[in-house]
Order: structure tokens, then C-alpha cells, then sequence
């Protein structure tokens, strides 16, 4: 098998599982729930743009745009575990497969780049004196940011030399010397080509491989079942040890197990957390409104009840707790959500109302938790 025919044969197979997934997230009930968060996002995002003093300090948000860029890093080489045997005869040959792999990930991190850029470089414009030949340099630095983080981790090249180069742009952009940002990230680009591996690195890309679908099943398992997903877990000892307080007796056995896998899982609290930040960032650009404030409890509290279906399924999937008298499954599972979301809907009520000194925000606090009621009837 030639390299050409090996990338065509695993980009439309990745590109038909993507498709396949994307369209059953299109048709899932949660999409409403996600439509209504962007556009909340975008009417309070356009109301802090109007709000904005010229004073603002947009050049720092600028810089730190780079910085948070290259925290992140994502890379697709479209290998199986499989692989490992099978294209071991023909490894030396595979340099125009490794180059196909390098352009698409580089192009993923520059488009990756747009939607970020494009909202602050609205801000951008509206404090800082800029010209479109700036704008255009900036965008550019930027991408090749996005486009270094992703090629780093397909050579081996440590994440610390990435967060260096961007914290070095992000500087001079905060500096008042965005046009020499590019200068920095073009030597970022010159030191991973330096870099790169003559010979494809087979068990690392593999495992760069699953890492990515990993993330994206993830994602879609928020929509759809996804039975390809591995769960990650932690072991979170300060809560795990609340949790093993709960007494010896067959019948709470269920509210043990599926405790201990909330507060373990990264669809339990760790999905919880992070909603629950974006949720409170959102009411604080909105806190002059009330309605925006208070909308926000019941569209996060939803969001979270929704997406926390899948979070117990890894012990209803076993045999053992099909086959032995270990008590009410439901009724445990139930008695851990409306907990997890009463405890959301406490804690963003309470920002809420701190916020903005509305109290509207309760009456967006009973609608989620009939919200939260209603998804855990459904479990």
C-alpha cells in the first residue's frame, strides 16, 4: 500500500465516523439547549462590546490570546492500533503520508485560529489604534500558533518550547509591537521543522490517534452513545473519602458506586465544574441585565442535567449489577442528579445574585431545577 492510498483509505474513514456522529449530535434535544447558550453568549458578549471603555486594555487580551492558544493542542494522524504490525514492512516508505499528516494538522491549527481571532480583534479595534495591515499580521502570528501546538506534538517537540515562542509574541502584541509578534512565531515554525522526525514515530502517532478520537467521542457522547469511548477517571482522595463515610448496607450500594463514579469521572464533576465557571463568566459580562442573569441558571442547570446521562453508564453496563439484588439502581442514579444539580443551581444562583443583585435569578433557579427533575425522571 502506497502512502497516498493509505491517507486516502483513513482521512474518509475518519471523515465518514465524523460525519456519522455529527449528524446524530444535529438531531440530539441538547442542540436547542447549545443553540440558545451561543447566542446568549453573543448578546452578552455584544453588550459588554458596547459598554466597553476606550481605555480598556485590549492589547493585553490580544497577547493573552496567544498564550491560550498554545495551551492547547490537538492532532489527528489517522492510525490504528493495528497498525503497529502492518505497516511495519513498509515504515521507511511512508514519508509522504507523515507530510499529508503534518499539512492537514497545520491547516486544523490555523483554522482553529479564525473564531477566536474574529471575536477579539473586535475589541481589538475598538481600544487600540490599528491598522488592517496589523490586523492581518496578528492573525497570521496567530495561526502559526495554532498550526506550531499541533505540529509539536507530532514530533516530540516539548510543549514548554510552544508556551515559550507564544508567551514571546503575546508580549510584544501587549507591548504595542504586534508586528514583530510574527517574527517570534516564524522562528517557532523554523525550530519544530528543525526538529522533525525523518522516520514515522508508529506507537507515538498511534497513541496521538486514540488520544484525539477520544476527545471528539467525548464530545459526541454528550449528544448520542458512543461505544467506542474510554473514560478517564481520578482519584480525587478528599472526595472519595466523603463518599466511603456511606454505610455498609445492600441496598445503598448503587448510591456508592455511582458517587464514587461522579466525583472519579470526567463526565461527573468535572463536567459540572467547568459548566458551572462558563456559566458564572457569562452572568458576569450580562450582570447589568437581568434577564440575561437569570436566563443563565436554567440554560446551564439544562445543559449539565443533559449531559450527565452518560456519566453512569459504565456500572450499568456490567454484569454483576444486572444479575444481583444490590437495590434500586434508579432511584440511586436519580438521587445522585438532582444532588449534582441542585448543587449547580445553588452555587450559580448565588454568583448570580452577588453579580448582579437581582433577584429574578431565583426564579431562573426553580426553572432549573425542574429542569434538572425532569432529566432525572428520564434516567
Amino acid at each position: 500500500m502506497t502512502s497516498s492510498v493509505l491517507w486516502r483509505t483513513r482521512y474518509q474513514t475518519a471523515m465518514v465516523e465524523m460525519t456519522k456522529y455529527t449528524r446524530y449530535m444535529a438531531n440530539g434535544g441538547l442542540l436547542f439547549t447549545v443553540y440558545f447558550v451561543v447566542l446568549y453568549g453573543l448578546v452578552v458578549y455584544g453588550r459588554f462590546l458596547d459598554q466597553l471603555n476606550p481605555d480598556f486594555p485590549g492589547n493585553l487580551v490580544m497577547g493573552s490570546l496567544f498564550i491560550l492558544l498554545a495551551f492547547y493542542r490537538s492532532t489527528r494522524t489517522f492510525l490504528v492500533e493495528a497498525d503497529q504490525v502492518f505497516l511495519l514492512p513498509v515504515l521507511p516508505d511512508l514519508a509522504n503520508y507523515m507530510k499529508r499528516v503534518r499539512v492537514y494538522n497545520a491547516f486544523y491549527g490555523l483554522i482553529r485560529a479564525i473564531i477566536p481571532f474574529l471575536a477579539v480583534s473586535v475589541l481589538y479595534v475598538r481600544t487600540e489604534d490599528t491598522t488592517p495591515v496589523e490586523l492581518f499580521v496578528l492573525f497570521a502570528a496567530l495561526s502559526m500558533v495554532g498550526a506550531a501546538a499541533n505540529l509539536s506534538k507530532l514530533e516530540g517537540v516539548g510543549h514548554r518550547i510552544v508556551l515559550l515562542y507564544a508567551t514571546g509574541a503575546g508580549v510584544l502584541v501587549m507591548l504595542g509591537m504586534g508586528l514583530f509578534s510574527i517574527v517570534v512565531t516564524s522562528l517557532l515554525l523554523l525550530t519544530i521543522y528543525l526538529k522533525k522526525q525523518d522516520q514515522l514515530p508508529l506507537m507515538d502517532w498511534i497513541s496521538l490517534e486514540q488520544e484525539s478520537r477520544d476527545r471528539f467521542y467525548r464530545i459526541a457522547n454528550w449528544f448520542v452513545d458512543v461505544p467506542r469511548l474510554s473514560t478517564t477517571y481520578k482519584r480525587r482522595r478528599l472526595l472519595s473519602h466523603l463518599v466511603e463515610k456511606i454505610g455498609f448496607d445492600h441496598k445503598r450500594t448503587f448510591d456508592y458506586l455511582y458517587l464514587k463514579q461522579f466525583i472519579r469521572s470526567t463526565d461527573g464533576i468535572g463536567l459540572i465544574v467547568r459548566l458551572t465557571l462558563i456559566g458564572v463568566l457569562f452572568m458576569w459580562l450580562g450582570k447589568d441585565n437581568a434577564w440575561l442573569v437569570t436566563l443563565a441558571v436554567p440554560a446551564f442547570g439544562g445543559l449539565t442535567s443533559f449531559q450527565l446521562a452518560p456519566f453512569t453508564r459504565a456500572i450499568d453496563s456490567h454484569l454483576l449489577t444486572r444479575l444481583l439484588p444490590f437495590g434500586d439502581a434508579t432511584a440511586s442514579k436519580r438521587k445522585v442528579l438532582r444532588l449534582a444539580s441542585f448543587l449547580q443551581v445553588v452555587i450559580l444562583s448565588l454568583a448570580g445574585f452577588i453579580l448582579s443583585g437581582f433577584a429574578t435569578v431565583f426564579v431562573g433557579a426553580i426553572a432549573a431545577l425542574v429542569i434538572g427533575e425532569y432529566y432525572a425522571r428520564k434516567k
